[in-house]
């Protein structure tokens, strides 16, 4: 049963990275060496399949499954719109908004950070269980959360960091007790097999991964901690968004010796 679960997801693995040409997937890296800028497409619809093993063994009851494939597979969708569709001429929130609103354009960008926030209104509404502060804080942090990987996925391994740097903060804060922590598990598990191309510098997760990671780690917070906790998460995240509106995030890392003492760990530079 569970190599039958696992054929689809092996072949649609082998389609997209035979098709990454084709469908404007193969770029060139900070390196200018064309890789497979998208392995997300390929990852998340492992964690999707695992997650689905894992309810079919009671591992982790349906809703659990239910939510995290939703969120997590609304988000890898809207990636993969920009993955394939989308353009590098136009950069940050304010640069999309701005095309929407003046020029009345639609810009992939645009669309992912519009169809992110009404999966954080959904989601968050199914987390909060009717407690409208909790919806709110939710429905804010789970979107903010899938895109400051994406703002991290510049360099080899740098997006894989901060989702486990977020993922252990979170950890330490709930005293190592998750809900549904075989799915949080699995997801972790994919992202470390998949981190060994990344931090090599043979591929990128691209928009897809970064997306559908960032909202497991934010749906996981918001799952997990407490008003106090998500909040802080939420102004921090939003100062670093806010950051990189005006400034490059990778040359304040290179600036400072001790962050590119750590950068320079993660993966090749």
């Amino acid at each position: 049963m569970l190599i039958l679960l696992l054929i689809p997801a092996l072949i649609w693995h082998i389609l997209i990275f035979r098709l990454a040409p084709r469908l404007g997937l193969v770029k060139l890296n900070f390196n200018k060496t064309p890789i497979m800028a998208s392995y997300g497409i390929a990852s998340f619809v492992y964690m999707a399949v695992a997650m689905i093993i894992l309810g079919s063994f009671g591992y982790a009851n349906w809703k659990q499954v239910s939510l995290y494939n939703a969120t997590l597979g609304a988000m890898w969708m809207l990636g993969i719109i920009d993955d394939i569709w989308g353009t590098r001429k136009v950069g940050g929130f304010k640069g999309h908004f701005r095309k929407l609103l003046l020029e009345r354009k639609l810009t992939t960008g645009a669309a992912k950070a519009i169809g992110g926030g009404i999966v954080g209104i959904a989601a968050g509404w199914i987390v909060s269980d009717g407690d409208v502060l909790r919806w709110i804080l939710a429905a804010m942090l789970i979107p903010l959360a899938s895109n400051i990987l994406n703002l991290f996925d510049l360099r080899p391994g740098r997006a894989v960091a901060v989702f486990f740097l977020g993922l252990g903060v979170t950890c330490i804060a709930v005293g190592g007790h998750f809900t549904a922590p075989w799915l949080v598990g699995i997801i972790a598990a994919v992202t470390l097999m998949f981190s060994v191309v990344d931090s090599k510098g043979k591929a990128m997760m691209g928009d897809s991964g970064s997306n559908a990671l960032g909202a497991a780690l934010g749906l996981t917070m918001a799952l997990n901690t407490g008003i106090v906790f998500q909040a802080v998460a939420i102004v921090v995240i939003a100062a670093v968004h806010l950051y990189s509106e005006k400034h490059s995030v990778s040359a304040l890392i290179e600036r400072n010796p001790a962050l590119r003492a750590i950068d320079r760990r993660l993966g090749v530079r």
